[in-house]
């Protein structure tokens, strides 16, 4: 015997009492307004520097063949690391501090540096090393990369395949170390306020666990069927009650 899915356990952003629509707006939007800040770079960050200018044979060394197909490992090699410093150690201008800033004010400061021997350079930078990984009951589990650290829970988890049918959704559990502190926070998706919470921009190597149902563990074979164990438990007490002394 094993239960089915209901609508209450599957959906998402459901909401307990209907609220006017154009406050909810306003509302969510007053959430998260703040609730992304923007990373700063940090030691051993691998980070991605791209640069252009008039001449490009005069940034030469900033550039690698932009046609060959790469894997994320080897962006990883191609990337320049922040050292124990926080310091880049970059062609042309040597090592710059960047330890603390964003990659915005990173790529300002860069592109200062080499205005001094090039004409009119761009300065790009991006993350190489933000990774998450999500685990359980999703159709696509591992480790993924992005460029951009903007990342929600939900974009994620799309990105993991979705929940599958036997995921729990209301018991979602992410794993965070910060500063050699790890902490876990359990959100519920079937609710929206989980919107609001600090955990819904992801952080670098935050861990997404999707529990499995009931149904699944039953299923999977780890706890019998529920018919099989009540057989047995009608068994052990016909047992006791014939077994009694008259």
């Amino acid at each position: 015997m094993s239960s089915c899915a209901t609508k209450e356990s599957i959906v998402l952003f459901q909401d307990d009492n209907q609220k006017d629509e154009q406050k909810e707006i306003q509302t969510t939007e007053q959430n998260i307004s703040f609730q992304f800040e923007d990373f700063t770079i940090q030691k051993n960050d691998i980070l991605k520097v791209s640069v252009s200018a008039l001449d490009m044979t005069s940034v030469a060394s900033f550039r690698s063949d932009i046609m060959q197909a790469r894997s994320n490992d080897q962006y990883l090699l191609e990337g320049f690391k922040v050292d124990e410093l926080g310091s880049l150690n970059l062609p042309l201008v040597g090592k710059v501090d960047v330890l603390g800033l964003t990659p915005s004010q990173a790529s300002l400061l860069i592109q200062l540096e080499l205005s001094k021997s090039i004409i009119d350079p761009i300065v790009n930078i991006n993350f190489l090393n933000f990774r998450f990984t999500i685990l359980g009951e999703v159709n696509n589990p591992g480790t993924f990369s992005v460029f951009d650290p903007k990342i929600n829970v939900i974009q994620a988890l799309g990105l993991a395949g979705d929940i599958t049918i036997t995921g729990k959704r209301d018991n979602i559990k992410i794993i965070r170390e910060f500063e050699g502190t790890i902490t876990t926070t359990i959100i519920d998706l079937t609710k929206s306020d989980f919107i609001s919470s600090d955990v819904y921009y992801l952080k670098k190597n935050d861990i997404i666990y999707i529990e499995p149902t009931f149904t699944r563990i039953t299923n999977s074979g780890y706890i019998g069927p529920l018919g099989s164990i009540a057989t047995f438990v009608s068994l052990l007490l016909s047992v006791a009650f014939f077994s009694r002394p008259n």
